[in-house]
């Protein structure tokens, strides 16, 4: 049994559904009354209802299991009782010391770009959670992922495809290695199975460094109409980032990864290179939007 928690998000719920495609049974960790259940349950999902931050809800998930992928987070949640540091931190942490004292054989583990400084409270937590996972003694795969099209490229970063708008933070000139969320659940999938990916941390990027701007015409391309860009100062992400921290890590994180994106964000991996999985280009992306 697989146990996949973040089961009901954007890359959660493709795990889901690539696990299932395999025919490999999967229980999914769920929260009660969540939207995305019904849908998981129509691909065979069996479904755990608890919550990542109960101890025994967790345990209860873990029962029985040989392998856990975590897609957990509060970033981006409506649900404004799930804070980063519980969900990101101490949930996380707590599934780790829970699989392990449940026998858990394998641990896959999505994380963020190495690229990025600890000055955001979510980077802080993803890399005290690596370590933990590291030291579990479990078999494990970090996945450190670029900016995730599905989410940069959203109405949740200031983006309206439909409507011909688009964000960008600073001035727009810096490479980024987009990489579709599709992809990563299948290097999620494969993590399991794949000897090379035992006990390695996986940065991953999409096939083309293309900086925002570059996006920005792919689409206006595809679309045939002109895109209005709106462009968020840089300066201004790094100012407001602390003060912003003291009542909402979640935002302040946000602003904080939104200022450090704007210098760019290149993954370099050669053990990406070496698995040579197929890759969504952003041209692809942008053709299935419009």
């Amino acid at each position: 049994m697989i146990l996949v928690v973040g089961a009901t998000g954007l890359l959660g719920s493709d795990v889901c559904r690539r696990l299932r495609a395999r025919n490999l049974p999967v229980r999914g960790l769920v929260r009660a009354g969540s939207a995305g259940e019904p849908g998981l349950r129509a691909v065979g999902v069996e479904i755990s209802t608890g919550d990542l931050r109960v101890r025994a809800d967790v345990e209860a998930a873990c029962r029985g299991v040989s392998a856990v992928i975590t897609t957990a987070t509060a970033m981006g949640s409506r649900d404004k009782s799930l804070s980063l540091r519980a969900i990101d931190r101490d949930g996380q942490l707590q599934l780790v010391s829970v699989a392990k004292a449940n026998g858990v054989q394998q641990y896959v583990y999505v994380s963020l770009t190495p690229n990025l400084q600890q000055s955001a409270p979510l980077v802080r937590y993803k890399r005290e959670v690596e370590r933990a996972v590291q030291a579990s003694g479990m078999r494990w795969t970090i996945l450190q992922p670029s900016v995730l099209m599905e989410v940069w490229l959203s109405s949740m970063l200031g983006w309206d495809i439909a409507a011909g708008k688009a964000t960008i933070f600073g001035a727009g000139t810096a490479p980024m290695s987009w990489i579709s969320v599709g992809d990563v659940a299948e290097h999620a999938v494969r993590s399991l199975d794949d000897p090379r990916l035992a006990n390695r941390v996986l940065p991953l990027g999409g096939p083309q460094d293309l900086s925002p701007k570059a996006v920005v015409e792919i689409f206006e391309q595809a679309s045939g109409r002109k895109f209005s860009a709106k462009h968020v100062p840089r300066a201004v992400l790094q100012l407001m980032s602390p003060v912003v921290g003291l009542f909402n890590e979640g935002a302040a994180s946000g602003m904080s990864m939104g200022a450090q994106s704007a210098g760019g964000d290149v993954i370099d991996s050669p053990l990406q290179r070496e698995l040579a999985l197929p890759l969504l280009s952003v041209r692809e992306y942008a053709a299935r939007g419009t």
